[in-house]
């Protein structure tokens, strides 16, 4: 896993916590991760989750995913069609279970692109590239991406064994 295919941006600005991402109502009363996709950013953005589509990733300028340690914030996304997130920090317990689900947490300073621009990711080279610029960022080590590329921690750990 070195490149992604083209991805569609969604931006999301300011802090986002994992109640912005599933609301904690949503969290106790289902465990089908696509009735809670259904529901992702239900509060803070109505109707933003029937707009998401497979292979869509989120750059948020803030912090992303503070709050509970619960794992439905990230299974939910993952069920949404969001296959990364960009954001300059993360909160740290959703940036592990964003490793150990298989959605893949890219910590980055900045991302020019617009809403809904494509831009490609270079993993091997730490790039980003769209129509509103290129953006650098720190390369995941391979053990990641390829538990990413899995998975997750789980998928891997079972096809190990």
């Amino acid at each position: 896993m070195n490149n992604l295919n083209t991805l569609r941006v969604r931006k999301i600005n300011g802090v986002v916590s994992t109640d912005d991402i599933i609301p904690g109502r949503y969290k106790h009363m289902f465990t089908d991760k696509n009735i809670l996709a259904k529901h992702v950013f239900e509060n803070a953005l109505p109707g933003f989750a029937a707009t998401l589509k497979p292979g869509d990733a989120i750059y948020c300028n803030d912090t992303f995913g503070i709050g509970s340690s619960r794992e439905q914030a990230v299974s939910s996304l993952l069920a949404s069609g969001i296959v990364a997130v960009f954001a300059p920090r993360f909160g740290r317990i959703f940036f592990r279970n964003s490793w150990n689900l298989g959605l893949l947490p890219i910590e980055i300073d900045y991302l020019p692109a617009q809403e809904g621009e494509m831009i490609q990711v270079d993993l091997s080279q730490g790039l980003v590239k769209g129509q509103s610029g290129v953006a650098e960022f720190i390369c995941p080590p391979p053990e990641m991406l390829e538990m990413v590329r899995q998975g997750g921690l789980l998928a891997q750990i079972s096809k190990q064994l």
